[in-house]
């Protein structure tokens, strides 16, 4: 769940951000109810997603900051924003690709699958997901020109990319990119697994593939059987942890 993700602190973070104001006058500006905010304030209750969205919105604090204490407090502008999605886990209650508009903020919740898990991706076999993660729309759609449709999350499981992607970095498809137009880190499917691998086109139309971990041997595909070759989708995006 999304909650695993509040570190310590959390009451204090919001003190922070409150400073010298009324603690309740703050919440009914921000927007949070007198029941919801007496929880958090002094009960040590949990708050909703919806709740820290408001916060983080309407503080311009960093949502990664409000729910862990690490990093940058604030946004420093909107450019930021957009070059940065903002991410955070959430339960798969409806299990499927949505949106949460708050405020003036709109979300786009990609489900997460385990890239060992066939039908995940090629299906969205919703028993398969355990997290959303949530980027801005304004940042998938304008600062990356992607289709939210077309899109997949899964971590990478093998260390054959290494040190580009390390196992248990998060990574994000674009299923657009079915055929090897340009060069670039792309999902195969194999059987029941999907593999990550670098591909390269090569002059006389056959596929180079190629791991970063130098003890992985480089294979070739002859143009004859790239046919056979099932192609899920171009990797855009790369979230791992420091």
């Amino acid at each position: 769940m999304y909650t695993d993700q509040i570190k310590p602190g959390l009451k204090e973070r919001i003190q922070q951000i409150i400073g010298r104001q009324p603690p309740y006058s703050w919440a009914k500006m921000v927007g949070i109810g007198k029941a919801t905010f007496d929880g958090i304030w002094n009960k040590g209750a949990q708050p909703q997603l919806k709740t820290l969205l408001k916060i983080a919105w309407h503080t311009n604090i960093s949502l990664s900051w409000l729910l862990t204490g690490k990093g940058s407090t604030h946004l420093q502008d909107e450019t930021t924003t957009l070059d940065r999605p903002t991410i955070f886990s959430l339960p798969a209650n409806d299990r499927k690709i949505r949106s949460v508009q708050e405020n003036q903020e709109s979300y786009l919740l990609l489900p997460i699958q385990n890239s060992n898990t066939k039908p995940a991706v090629e299906k969205q076999d919703v028993d398969q997901f355990t997290y959303h993660l949530a980027f801005t729309t304004r940042w998938v759609t304008k600062q990356m020109a992607l289709d939210p449709k077309k899109l997949a999350l899964t971590y990478v499981e093998s260390d054959s990319m290494a040190p580009t992607l390390n196992k248990g970095d998060l990574i994000l498809l674009d299923k657009r990119e079915r055929e090897l137009h340009k060069d670039g880190i792309y999902v195969m499917q194999q059987e029941e697994n999907l593999i990550i691998k670098r591909l390269q086109l090569s002059l006389d139309g056959s596929i180079i593939i190629r791991s970063d971990n130098i003890c992985y041997k480089t294979e070739t595909i002859i143009k004859e059987k790239i046919g056979e070759l099932n192609i899920v989708g171009l990797v855009i995006w790369i979230g791992k942890q420091l």
